[in-house]
């Protein structure tokens, strides 16, 4: 681990509020890259309504965010680099839920089932680590557990502090929806330790506060409820292991006192579930009120902006209506960094429509760009010395590009090398060490996806590393 000081957003503890982001006269609607067999349901000419289901798959739904005339459907880049079919759709006719009272509906006398459907139904995804239709996330889950982070596990990121304390109460409700919907026997909220702003949401769960607890407790039933400190000061802090090892050690401190939560938490592994604040925000607003994902609070940013904000906008929004609403540009544009300096990545263009999976966007000029070009490893060692997994980065890229070409000489230790891929915790620390800025965690995600993809039972529980926390 290192200090997250060298990644730290200037912006962290600033944003008293949000803004809403601009209506766009154009919304491009994206239909998510990461569901396979997508159908779009529209065509060129159609009117749409809000909310109305534009695209859809077995596990996910794509709703239009504003009313108005399909225009285009074609084919594009997308926020998360990969070329993707959008839907463009012109603003006009009547809202259907912007401006509208919002009724509340009361979830608990639904079954999983109804429950899990509405996950699909009204587009939820997960975005704790890869974006992810969470509808198939729950389906196949035999999660005993529940771990919800209540801050950004990329310290230049400050959306997800910020939702879990703006709308702490509606975090702490869509936790409860998803508990219940699977049945877990315990939920943990992981938290900043010393973090003034996420006190509200352990208030709500503290059986001192009576009038608060009284009103939340019911809801998680007989589910037992942990609240983890994490040292955020220290980068990587928010991977699901960290998680995992952080409850662990609060475990161990109940094994005496409380030996019912013990039980339940000192046995977590990667098999239990995981989202973030805005999954459970989502879902609250989902099952509650019945309004589909059609926003996303995105942290706009960077040295090239005018002015920086927390912004609540509407998917289909471009990046350059972001910078139109934050005032322009004041620098020069080199660069434009999706979701985080740590673990997001670049795209090429103002024209990007923001989508679900989107968190920030940093508009980075001229002085603050660095060389992108790429030189062969120096074996410098710098990228083993500083993963907190203890591996040895470079070796997996050079092994894996030596399969990806078919020029392995010794396959058993190849293939061992690679293996060592799935303890990889996507930190992205290797990254932003070498010298010769080879895209290593990129391709150390490629070996785990497609080169360990028919050994993917290979990893056990026991290889779980233990981290610091």
């Amino acid at each position: 681990m290192i200090s997250s000081s060298n990644f730290l957003s200037d912006d962290k503890g600033t944003f008293k509020a949000f803004a809403n982001g601009f209506l766009p006269s154009v919304a491009v609607i994206p239909v998510q890259s990461e569901c396979k067999n997508t159908s779009v349901l529209v065509e060129v000419g159609d009117a749409v309504s809000e909310g109305q289901v534009v695209a859809k798959s077995d596990s996910f739904v794509v709703h239009s965010s504003i009313p108005g005339k399909v225009i285009d459907i074609s084919t594009e880049q997308l926020a998360d680099g990969k070329q993707g079919t959008v839907v463009r759709i012109r603003l006009c006719g009547e809202f259907s839920f912007l401006g509208k009272p919002n009724v509340a509906r009361d979830w608990r006398a639904l079954d999983s089932s109804h429950l899990t459907e509405l996950f699909r139904d009204y587009g939820i995804v997960n975005t704790f680590e890869k974006c992810a239709p969470l509808y198939s996330q729950v389906k196949s889950s035999k999660a005993k557990v529940l771990f919800v982070r209540l801050f950004d596990d990329d310290p230049s990121r400050v959306s997800e502090s910020f939702i879990a304390e703006k709308s702490s109460e509606k975090v702490i409700e869509g936790s409860a929806i998803l508990a219940r919907t699977m049945g877990v026997s315990g939920v943990v909220f992981a938290y900043e330790k010393n973090v003034a702003a996420i006190r509200k949401i352990y208030e709500l769960l503290d059986e001192k506060s009576s009038d608060l607890y009284e009103r939340f407790s019911p809801l998680f039933d007989d589910i037992k409820i942990m609240t983890v400190p994490v040292d955020s000061k220290k980068y990587p802090s928010g991977t699901m292991k960290n998680l995992i090892s952080a409850a662990k050690v609060n475990a161990r401190s109940f094994s005496k006192k409380m030996p019912e939560y013990a039980a339940v938490f000192s046995k977590t592994s990667l098999k239990d579930m995981f989202v973030d604040s805005q999954t459970v925000e989502s879902i609250y607003d989902a099952v509650v009120f019945r309004r589909p994902v059609m926003n996303r609070f995105v942290h706009v940013t960077g040295e090239a902006l005018n002015a920086a904000a927390i912004l609540n906008v509407k998917i289909g929004t471009t990046l350059r209506q972001l910078v139109e609403q934050c005032g322009g540009l004041k620098k020069r544009l080199a660069k434009i960094v999706i979701n985080g300096t740590v673990l997001g990545y670049s795209v090429g263009s103002l024209d990007i429509p923001v989508m679900k999976m989107v968190k920030s966007v940093e508009f980075i000029p001229d002085y603050q760009s660095s060389d992108e070009h790429t030189e062969v490893c120096v074996r410098c060692g710098l990228c083993r010395k500083i993963c907190p997994a203890h591996l040895w980065p470079g070796n997996i890229y050079r092994a894996t590009k030596l399969a990806q070409r078919g020029e392995s000489q010794d396959s058993e230790y190849e293939k061992a090398v690679i293996d060592s891929a799935h303890l990889c915790i996507d930190c992205g620390l290797c990254n932003s060490v070498c010298p010769s800025r080879i895209p290593i965690r990129q391709t150390i995600d490629f070996a785990k996806k497609e080169l360990l993809s028919e050994n993917s039972g290979s990893s056990s529980e026991s290889d779980m590393i233990e981290y610091e926390i």
